[in-house]
This record gives C-alpha cells, structure tokens and sequence, in this order.
C-alpha cells in the first residue's frame, strides 16, 4: 500500500529526479555548464481563506474575524468537495513546508521563510559542475534577509554580476511597477568580488554601462 501510495503521489506531483534524469550528463561532465530561468517568486504557506472563498466569496471580500472564520469554515465544510479540496490542500502545503524547511534537504535555508525562488539557488549550485553558471531572475530577499547570513556565506563566494531592476518599464507586466528584483548571474568557481548596477528600468543600461 505505501509503495501504490508513493507511486500516486509521484505520477500527481511531477517529481524530477535531476541525476536520474540526466545520468550521462552528470557522469560525462559533472553536471550542467548553464542554468538559466525565471524561478517563481512565491512564498509557500496556507491560506485557508483562499481555499474557501471558491465556494464563499465572503472570505476573499471582506475582512472578517478569526471567530468568524471558524463558524463560516464549519458551514464550507458541509460540502462534500469543499471539504476534500481543502484537506487535500492543507496536506499539500504542509507536506511541502516540511521538505522545503527540512535541513537535510535545504540547510543553507534554515531560518529563512521557505519562498521558492531561494530553494532554486542551491539546487542550481548542486546541478551545475565545478565552472558551471546559473542566471536567475529573483528578488532582492536573499541579500536583506535577517535570516539568511548561511545563504549568503555561499551566495557571495558565487555572485558575479548583480542587476538589480524596479520595474517601472512594466518589463514584468504582472508585477507591480514598483517591485524591485535582480538578474542574478552565478558561479561554481569561488571568487571574491562581483559587480552591482542599482536602480535600473532598461537593460540596454547594462550594456551602456561596459561599452568602455
């Protein structure tokens, strides 16, 4: 029963299994060369109320208690489908909190809110070989964040180049014009210095900013 369990799980959740998957690669070479990407921006949590306003408006519109919230969540409940998607859900954050939290798992992230984004940096760091590079597009937390001195002591050893955007150009259209990220390059080959360009709206800056 647990295997049929971990098999339906598996084929549910679209597990990737990055050294299985790409055996020969990390066998020929040690790893990638290049990984670039967009990782999402979401900071993983349970949010009951998202959940429940598909069947009561009333949670995603108005403001309400925690008293009230626990009498219209009982009323919610009655329905059968209400009720299996939202447990169904709450296994899912929960299960996925605990792995992402885990220090075996991600123990340069310990202390740190488990946002998806910083969870790409080291799994890159690990998929890539001795020189291999990664270009992520990401926010700013990871360089602020009170809990994230152990990140940083790998992240800065790695950092090359720091872009940092606000992006009032709307380059991203479903993000806020006042949202501040960065592209983020990387390397596997330690060094002790990067540079940083602040505040910018266009990437033709950074190309204006090397012509000489």
């Amino acid at each position: 029963p647990r295997l049929q369990l971990a098999k339906q799980i598996a084929a549910e959740d679209k597990f990737m299994h990055w050294e299985l998957e790409f055996a020969d690669l990390f066998e020929e070479r040690g790893g990638f060369d290049l990984i670039i990407g967009n990782p999402p921006w979401i900071l993983v949590g349970w949010n009951e109320q998202s959940l429940l306003s598909d069947k009561q408006p009333i949670f995603a519109i108005k403001d309400i208690s925690a008293a009230q919230t626990a009498k219209l969540r009982d009323k919610a409940l009655e329905d059968i489908t209400t009720k299996d998607a939202y447990f169904a859900e709450y296994e899912i954050m929960s299960g996925t909190q605990s792995f992402l939290n885990a220090m075996q798992n991600y123990s340069n992230l310990v202390g740190m809110k488990a946002n998806l984004y910083k969870c790409f940096l080291p799994q890159a760091w690990q998929f890539n070989n001795q020189n291999g590079v990664t270009a992520f597009i990401h926010p700013d937390g990871v360089y602020d964040d009170s809990q994230g001195g152990n990140l940083r002591q790998y992240l800065y050893a790695k950092l090359r180049r720091h872009f940092q955007f606000q992006n009032e150009m709307k380059l991203f259209a479903e993000v806020a014009h006042r949202a501040i990220y960065a592209l983020n390059i990387y390397c596997n080959n330690a060094t002790t210095e990067f540079d940083s360009i602040s505040n910018l709206f266009d990437p033709l800056t950074i190309d204006q900013c090397y012509e000489n």
